[in-house]
């Protein structure tokens, strides 16, 4: 029974945890939205808080892994006898929901900023495109310009009026 009541602790520290992981990476990726929506983006700091997302979701993994696992452990005796476990079970169930409300959130904001990261992918290239382009134009007028004149070809200056 003791260590029933100290799985369901670890239980629900864990899922403290990941609510302010979850909190954290909402946060971030709010921050990459903002990052993406300004005209003129910083490549290193969008760069560094994809990496920080990237630490702190495969912390949320780690916590998932060893929740479940212990959720494992304990949830044919939790199902048997939930009474003495009752208060500790809704604050997990109100973690769980707000877990999913944020990670529904986080969802919608990905979605928006991989539309607006693929926006501005496309615009980039398009000015690389149209770069490559004027420089090719600007090369060959000036090759067409210096083929001009050949040394045997001579020049005659007309200096009447």
């Amino acid at each position: 029974m003791d260590n029933i009541n100290t799985y369901i602790s670890v239980l629900h520290g864990s899922l403290r945890k990941k609510l302010e992981l979850i909190k954290e990476l909402l946060e971030l990726t709010k921050e990459q939205s903002m990052i993406l929506s300004k005209e003129d983006i910083d490549a290193d700091h969008f760069e560094r808080v994809v990496e920080k997302k990237e630490i702190k979701i495969n912390e949320v993994l780690d916590i998932d892994k060893g929740f479940q696992s212990l959720f494992d452990k304990v949830s044919g005796i939790i199902k048997d006898n939930p009474q003495p476990y009752r208060q500790q079970i809704l604050e997990m169930q109100n973690f769980i929901r707000a877990i999913t409300d944020m990670g529904v959130e986080i969802e919608n904001l990905e979605y928006k900023n991989r539309e607006k990261f693929k926006n501005l992918i496309l615009l980039k290239r398009n000015s690389i495109k149209d770069f490559k382009v004027s420089n090719k134009t600007a090369v060959s007028y000036y090759k067409n310009m210096s083929n001009q004149h050949r040394e045997w070809q001579s020049y005659f200056v007309d200096s009447r009026k």
